[in-house]
């Protein structure tokens, strides 16, 4: 395959695999006033799709083929943060007020579990990367054709990132989106959580 028409695969598998990540970002980036930092979204975002591409090589290399219900357990993970957060609503409205001494202190931590919770929601919901990426360097296997495809994949995470930064700050949702984003986002992770567990343990079986 040539080089134009590798890019055209990567990009096509890429977004076929990732536009329902648009609305997490969203919901991400109108949240930044609460939680989350654009840095930290983005640096979540490029760890989450960047060990899911990683899997996809390692795949591809040793010809592994991850089990369904394996990749279903990852919807734990957005359930546990979002419940998490459910809980943490309440508590940052009590504490809204407050100045704690320590904050400098805690504000690393702050920073590196936001960039943690973007990297576990993106890498729980990524089953279909992993069942897309593996055979797709199983058959773009040359050392060229792989380091394009990584490429391509990086180039368009930064897309992803961009148009999920463009529609909450210029769309006309934008207002309501960021009052009302890190309200929602519990309820989201939560649901995108029990889909994921759906997916590998309920529809597989059906």
């Amino acid at each position: 395959m040539d080089i134009i028409g590798l890019i055209g695969l990567g990009i096509t598998a890429f977004a076929a695999t990732n536009i329902d990540d648009i609305f997490l970002l969203m919901i991400f980036f109108s949240s930044a006033r609460n939680s989350f930092s654009p840095r930290q979204i983005v640096m979540g975002q490029y760890i989450g799709i960047g060990a899911l591409t990683a899997i996809g090589v390692a795949g591809s290399l040793v010809a592994l083929v991850v089990p369904a219900h394996v990749v279903g357990l990852m919807g734990f993970v957005p359930i546990a943060i979002g419940v998490k957060r459910l809980f943490g609503l309440r508590k940052h409205t009590e504490e809204k007020d407050e100045v704690p001494k320590q904050a400098l202190n805690s504000s690393n931590r702050a920073a590196l579990l936001s960039i943690f919770t973007v990297t576990a929601v993106t890498f729980s919901n990524g089953g279909d990367n992993i069942g897309v990426f593996v055979p797709l360097f199983a058959s773009n296997s040359t050392a060229t054709d792989m380091i394009t495809l990584v490429a391509v994949f990086m180039a368009m995470t930064a897309v992803l990132c961009t148009v999920g930064y463009y529609l909450v700050n210029h769309s006309f949702l934008a207002s309501r989106i960021r009052r009302f984003g890190h309200l929602v986002l519990p309820f989201v992770l939560i649901g995108l959580g029990t889909y994921i567990l759906a997916k590998g343990f309920i529809i597989p079986s059906s």
